[in-house]
């Protein structure tokens, strides 16, 4: 009897081995503790931003995301609607290169508009990306489910990701980038310098296009200097010899260029504008001479008058920047 059963056992286990040895494992590893680092994730409104990626905690690569539902956190009402429009945005079509695209025309030819969600996740990362549609979005905070995918199967992450939609400006300037001012040089002696009233910089965002920067310089009663006739010059750098001779301005900035009575005007195909810091940052310096202001405070040709200021756009658009000068009187 203890024969046969161990017989019997012995036989179990055979077959028990075999059918195991036949059966074709799993590969792989699909994490349930996948999730994002960052929670909430804070997105600016209307401005391009990339999060930072799914943490795998040692999933398999590689593996696929898909966005199940959006929500609005505060309610849990389901937004998918929302977040399926879409919205017309530029995007580059090939390498651009300032060396060589330096007309409008062959800077367009390289870019395309296209309809596109203003937020999105990338399928193979899990990185959220937003761009200027979100302008078109309501501020506040959301959340998305995401179905995540590899060689070991799929699983289902219910509201793994959170982020807010922060309403912000669709530009830098004070204090982001620096200060505006209105510095002093003393005519015949450039090394003596002192500081003007703090003058008022006002950035507005006047029109969807075309994409421009328009400037205008103001005394303390609204009277415009006038760039057609000279008034609003390149600041000389300091200094025996410098190499650039001048200060940057937004016209080092961009090639196209034009001024009016009021305003100097500067075009820009694609943003941000600018593309680049110079030297100085986003700075833009500017000189009006001597005879052209009378100071509160000051004697008459002694001082010329030196503005600065930082920009840097992120949403195409026309924008207004004004620079009123609170102790300074336009002479004619």
């Amino acid at each position: 009897m203890k024969r046969k059963s161990f017989f019997y056992i012995t036989s179990l286990l055979i077959c028990f081995a075999a059918t195991y040895a036949c059966k074709k494992t799993t590969d792989g590893f699909l994490s349930p503790y996948i999730h994002y680092e960052q929670s909430p994730i804070l997105i600016p409104k209307g401005r391009a931003f990339l999060s930072a990626g799914l943490n795998g905690d040692g999933t398999s690569q590689p593996f696929s995301v898909r966005v199940l539902h959006y929500y609005d956190k505060a309610t849990g009402k389901v937004l998918d609607t929302l977040f399926a429009k879409t919205f017309p945005v530029q995007i580059w079509t090939g390498l651009y290169n300032p060396k060589t695209d330096t007309t409008l025309q062959l800077i367009n030819a390289k870019l395309k508009t296209v309809n596109t969600a203003p937020i999105s996740v990338n399928p193979a990362s899990g990185q959220i990306v937003a761009n200027y549609g979100a302008l078109k979005l309501p501020g506040g905070e959301y959340q998305f489910d995401l179905e995540i995918k590899n060689e070991t199967g799929t699983r289902v992450y219910p509201k793994i990701g959170d982020f807010i939609l922060r309403d912000t400006t669709t530009y830098d300037a004070v204090p982001a980038l620096g200060t505006q001012y209105d510095k002093l040089f003393k005519v015949g002696n450039e090394s003596v310098s002192k500081l003007a009233g703090v003058p008022v910089l006002t950035i507005t965002r006047v029109a969807d296009t075309p994409n421009i920067v328009t400037v205008q310089f103001l005394d303390k009663n609204g009277v415009y200097f006038n760039p057609k006739k000279g008034e609003i010059q390149r600041r000389p750098a300091t200094g025996l010899n410098p190499s650039p001779p001048y200060l940057q301005t937004l016209q080092d900035f961009t090639n196209f260029y034009s001024i009016t009575d009021q305003a100097m005007i500067f075009k820009f195909p694609f943003t941000p504008f600018p593309l680049n810091q110079l030297p100085n940052g986003f700075n833009a310096y500017y000189r009006i001479p001597t005879n052209l202001v009378h100071i509160d405070g000051q004697p008459d040709g002694m001082w010329s008058l030196n503005p600065r200021f930082p920009i840097r756009i992120y949403v195409p658009g026309s924008y207004l920047v004004t620079m009123q000068f609170p102790d300074v009187t336009h002479v004619p």
